[in-house]
């Protein structure tokens, strides 16, 4: 009889901590991941798309590419860390690429050529 009262005994303990498990409070929600103020993404994405507008090689990318860069890196104390080294790296590269800007030539007249583009010299008077 003493066997069977301890395990009535266990088994109401197992039943009674089964029964409490059920209770647990919920897990906390995962932290939101850090944001960049919508005043400094708002601008900064403006940039980019005036940036991606413009003809690569001409001196108002080059120009709008250091600006951009510029403002990354006034704004990256307003940045969180986790997106600073990205941003700051791809306005790098974006300036680095737009760094020559090809001024457009001059056209050049067919006659001013014309003896240069023949093999033609202009000769002084031969004697």
């Amino acid at each position: 009889m003493r066997w069977r009262s301890v395990l009535v005994t266990a088994s109401s303990a197992l039943l009674v901590a089964g029964c409490g498990s059920a209770h647990k409070a919920a897990p906390p929600p995962p932290p939101r991941p850090p944001r960049i103020p919508t005043a400094v993404a708002t601008r900064l994405a403006s940039q980019a798309d005036s940036l991606a507008k413009l003809a690569a090689g001409s001196c108002t990318a080059r120009d709008a590419a250091a600006r951009f860069r510029s403002d990354v890196i006034a704004a990256v104390g307003s940045i969180p860390s986790r997106y600073q080294e990205p941003l700051l790296s791809a306005a790098n590269d974006l300036a680095h690429r737009l760094a020559a800007c090809t001024q457009p030539q001059p056209e050049k007249k067919d006659h001013e050529e014309h003896g240069k583009k023949r093999g033609h010299k202009k000769h002084k008077d031969e004697q």
